[in-house]
């Protein structure tokens, strides 16, 4: 690395902090999550403390009370393997078992255009985590602390970006000396919550490989309080359709050539009074899912009139609009490249498992857009004005078009949005609604390729909408295909290990019944059961540059290599299978 001198380099300095040994060094030295949250005056390990603290009482509070409303909806769901609907377990909320371990710094600054007062936001997010007696895990949970990183007194942002270098050089050569003020004068803005609240076997959901819906809510610091927010460019859908004269004033927002030049940009901010207070995500087939694409829930694209098309970068047509206002929501970005409902899940402490573990701590889109962030703050850093353009989250805004993609079918909008040589479009599911488009796959199925193709009946429940029509896709003819009602989203090519080509390796593959009956019946642990009821087989070989196609999560194989599975396959990343020890039982605080 290149030293500071005029506090300008030639290249900016990645804007992510993710090794978990210095941040857990890190999180000792006043970031974590109870200083940071709640100024605790030192550093609290377990959640049953952070349960003295009025203003973390209340946020369990109002999540178990969203986890209960689920269970009334649904009498078939609860918590543990023997339910076929499971429930996340809101007591590890205020277990003496768990914590929230520091999992990544990460520097927002190309937030800036929607709060010009401020440069930007830092980022500090926070796994859910156990440790029993006899098991270590993380939990599907993360709580993202948003701060505002604060202008200058000469109103510029310079200086934050500045500061950032500076912060960045002493975490990775004097991390003992780091702490909070290094990064300047932060201010609170929010606490935001995702959680897997909800997760359905394969079993139960044969269409779609399994069923999991996410639950997202923000929280915004009134003095030792914290008040419910709105979610930012989330439609309360529900009240918008009960609310006739409210949607038509929004529809006639929509419609404003200046909102949709906005809106293209990535840019857009809806007024508060069209805002969801909570919101839910769906997985698996995510971006085809009508319960995550709140504006076509709304609008038919009958009533979208696209104002200016030939000056949009990217909204050409009715449909473009509406897709970019979707992932512009709560839960439409959520569900974009992401990695089981997550965009950032962090890298592994070297205690976790090996059947557990995850190669790369983040998602396609995440990783993606990592070039974008870093051109922004070197322009801030050299004093120049930076492109505020956001992409949409399935497709960066460059070096796209390699296996996995999300490509063109035809609409206008996404007519740059090209495959590699070698490869063409197909559309995995096929959509008439929510998305056109599809998946840049390569003529030959490799290992870890798509098998099976399906349609989407949608439903705005989300229990009810289906993949239907399902055909086979050829594998090569040494492979066969991993059924999708058995995990496998869209299927996926696999075979022997004996004729690897490149991009393949070889790891293990879940033999279903045997595992689930090990963790349902005889209830040994998440490990032992996978370790046992395995078998050898080929499988997509991934890394940063050649990630997992979407439904996929690239996990830690054999050899240190990345192999793709699917996320659920993963004990950290699904609600079931995590059991309390007897001697665990008592000691969790009692909340509504």
């Amino acid at each position: 690395m290149l030293a500071l001198s005029t506090g300008v380099r030639a290249q900016s300095f990645p804007l992510v902090v993710d090794d978990p040994v210095v941040l857990e060094k890190l999180a000792s030295q006043g970031f974590s999550f109870s200083q940071m949250a709640f100024s605790a005056s030192s550093p609290i390990a377990q959640n049953s403390e952070l349960m003295g603290f009025s203003g973390y009482q209340q946020i369990v509070e109002r999540l178990s009370q969203d986890l209960k409303q689920l269970s009334a909806q649904d009498p078939k769901l609860a918590v543990g393997m023997r339910s076929s609907h499971r429930l996340f377990n809101s007591q590890w909320l205020s277990s003496a078992f768990a914590r929230f371990e520091l999992v990544g710094i990460v520097n927002r600054l190309d937030r800036m255009p929607f709060h010009a007062e401020t440069c930007g936001e830092f980022r500090f997010i926070y796994r859910l985590a156990y440790q029993t007696p006899t098991v270590y895990s993380r939990l599907p949970m993360t709580i993202n602390l948003v701060y505002w990183a604060s202008r200058s007194a000469s109103s510029s942002c310079q200086e934050s970006a500045q500061q950032w270098e500076k912060f960045y050089l002493s975490v990775t050569r004097k991390p003992e000396q780091v702490n909070p003020k290094m990064l300047g004068s932060l201010r609170l803005k929010s606490l935001e919550v995702n959680l897997q609240s909800v997760r359905w076997p394969s079993t139960i959901r044969p269409d779609m490989g399994g069923y999991a819906e996410y639950l997202m809510r923000v929280f915004q610091p009134r003095g030792n309080r914290w008040k419910i927010a709105p979610l930012e460019n989330t439609p309360d859908v529900d009240r918008l359709k009960a609310q006739p004269s409210l949607r038509n004033e929004l529809l006639k927002w929509i419609n404003t050539p200046s909102i949709q030049k906005q809106v293209d940009q990535g840019l857009v901010q809806l007024p508060e009074k069209f805002l969801a207070h909570t919101a839910q995500s769906v997985a698996l087939n995510g971006v085809h899912r009508l319960a995550n694409a709140p504006f076509t829930a709304l609008f038919s694209e009958s009533e979208i009139q696209v104002q200016q098309p030939k000056s949009m970068r990217m909204v050409k047509t009715p449909h473009g609009l509406l897709r970019r206002l979707n992932d512009l929501s709560c839960m439409g970005c959520h569900q974009g490249r992401s990695v089981a409902g997550f965009h950032f899940l962090g890298r592994d402490k070297p205690k976790t498992s090996a059947v557990n573990a995850i190669q790369m701590p983040a998602s396609v889109h995440f990783l993606r857009d990592q070039p974008r962030r870093e051109v922004f703050q070197k322009s801030v850093l050299q004093g120049q004005s930076p492109t505020l353009f956001s992409p949409i989250s399935v497709r960066a805004q460059t070096g796209e078009g390699q296996a996995g993609a999300h490509c063109g079918l035809g609409d206008a909008s996404f007519t740059s949005w090209t495959c590699s040589p070698g490869l063409r479009c197909e559309p995995l599911i096929r959509d008439s609604l929510v998305s056109r488009t599809g998946i840049c796959m390569p003529t030959q199925t490799l290992a870890g390729g798509a098998c099976q193709i399906g349609s989407m009946r949608h439903d705005a429940n989300p229990h009810r909408d289906r993949v239907i029509d399902i055909s086979s896709r050829s594998c090569q003819a040494h492979q066969h295909c991993e059924d999708v009602s058995v995990g496998f989203p869209n299927g996926m090519c696999s075979g022997a290990c004996k004729q690897l080509q490149a991009g393949e390796t070889c790891g293990s593959i879940a033999i279903l019944n045997g595992f689930n009956n090990c963790l349902a019946r005889v209830q040994k642990p998440f490990d032992q059961c996978l370790s046992e009821n395995v078998r050898p087989g080929s499988l997509q070989e991934c890394s940063s540059q050649h990630p997992c196609r979407d439904d996929y999560i690239c996990a830690r194989g054999p050899e240190q290599k990345g192999v793709c599975i699917p996320p659920y396959f993963l004990f950290q990343l699904r609600v079931d299978g995590h059991t309390l020890p007897d001697e665990a039982k008592g000691l969790f605080t009692k909340h509504p």
